[in-house]
């Protein structure tokens, strides 16, 4: 899915080498997930073991839309 490339790549680029080793792990297991499932655990809204994750995923989506206003 293109959306999540684009989201994760540029997490990966400039948050990755700043994470905890935790985190970390969990970012290469979020990886090995199928899309559809990556997708649901991003924007569900459900309590996730992905939790300390996605909200630095979307703290930087979050910049990113707001620097192009």
């Amino acid at each position: 899915m293109l959306e999540l490339d684009l989201i994760l790549n540029k997490f990966f680029e400039h948050r990755m080498m700043n994470l905890s080793q935790d985190n970390k792990k969990l970012f290469l297991e979020l990886l090995d997930l199928d899309d559809k499932d990556i997708w649901r655990i991003l924007y569900s809204g459900f309590d996730t073991k992905y939790d300390s994750l996605t909200s630095l995923i979307h703290q930087d989506n979050y910049k990113e839309f707001e620097s192009e206003k």
